[in-house]
C-alpha cells in the first residue's frame, strides 16, 4: 500500500468518527430536552416526614382526581306500634249482665248459707235474681274463652276482657245466643244466653245468674265494678 492509499483510509476513518460523535451529541441533546419536558409535566408530591401528613396538591399542580361523595345511610325509623296502656279495671264501670237484685254476695272469708246444700260455704261470685229466660249480656268487650256444662254450676260461659279481667256466667239455660262460640269476639251488652236452672247446687234458690270475676287470676267482688242493687238487710 502506497502513501496515497494510507492517507485515503485515514481520512475515511476520521470522517466516520466525527459522524458518530455528531449523532451521539444530537441524541443526548434531544433526550435531555424532551425528557426534562415530560418530567416537568408530572405532579410530584412531597414525601411525608415522620408525624406529618403530605400536603394535598393544589389545582396549579395539575388535574386532581376527585372521589365520589360519601354515601350516608338514612336513620332508621321506629315503626314499633305504640303500646296501649293497661286498663285499670278496678276504676271501670262494667255493664250489668242482667236486670235484677243481688240475693247472695261475694265472700271468700265468711261462709255463706246454701239453701240447696243446707250448709255454709264461701261464695266466689254474686247471685243476681232475675226471671227465668231473662237475657244475660257480656259485662265488657272481650273474647269467648270457654263454653261448658259444669256438673255443679250448670251451663257456663267464660269471657276474656283483656288486661287480666275474666268474667264467668253460670246457671245459664242450655240454649245460648247465636254466635256464642269459643274464639268469637263479643261486645259489651251483647247477649250471651239467658237465666236458667242448670246449677244443681243452687237449685233451691230463686232463679238467678251466678256471676264471677277474676283479675289476674285472683277472684274479685263483681259488685265493686257493677251498679248493683242489693236486698235490704
Amino acid at each position: 500500500m502506497n502513501y496515497s492509499q494510507k492517507r485515503t483510509l485515514i481520512g475515511r476513518a476520521v470522517y466516520i468518527g466525527l459522524t458518530l460523535m455528531a449523532v451521539t451529541v444530537l441524541c443526548v441533546t434531544m433526550y435531555t430536552f424532551f425528557g426534562s419536558s415530560k418530567e416537568a409535566g408530572k405532579t410530584k408530591l412531597p414525601l411525608p416526614t415522620e408525624g406529618t401528613l403530605p400536603t394535598p396538591p393544589s389545582s396549579s399542580d395539575g388535574p386532581i382526581e376527585t372521589l365520589p361523595p360519601l354515601q350516608t345511610v338514612p336513620p332508621a325509623t321506629d315503626d314499633t306500634p305504640t303500646v296501649k296502656p293497661e286498663k285499670d279495671w278496678m276504676n271501670e264501670q262494667l255493664t250489668m249482665p242482667v236486670d235484677g237484685t243481688v240475693i247472695k254476695e261475694h265472700d271468700l272469708l265468711h261462709a255463706v248459707y246454701s239453701a240447696t246444700m243446707n250448709d255454709y260455704r264461701v261464695h266466689r261470685g254474686i247471685d243476681i235474681e232475675a226471671e227465668l229466660g231473662s237475657d244475660v249480656v257480656s259485662v265488657a268487650d272481650g273474647v269467648i274463652m270457654e263454653i261448658g256444662a259444669d256438673p255443679f254450676m250448670g251451663t257456663t260461659v267464660t269471657v276474656d276482657h283483656g288486661d287480666g279481667l275474666v268474667s264467668v256466667y253460670k246457671n245459664l239455660a242450655p240454649e245460648l245466643a247465636d254466635g256464642i262460640k269459643v274464639g268469637n269476639e263479643i261486645a259489651a251488652g251483647s247477649v250471651i244466653g239467658s237465666v236458667g236452672e242448670s246449677a244443681i247446687i243452687e237449685i233451691a234458690d230463686e232463679p238467678h245468674l251466678h256471676l264471677e270475676l277474676t283479675l289476674k287470676d285472683e277472684p274479685i267482688d263483681p259488685s265493686e265494678l257493677l251498679d248493683v242493687e242489693k236486698n235490704a238487710e
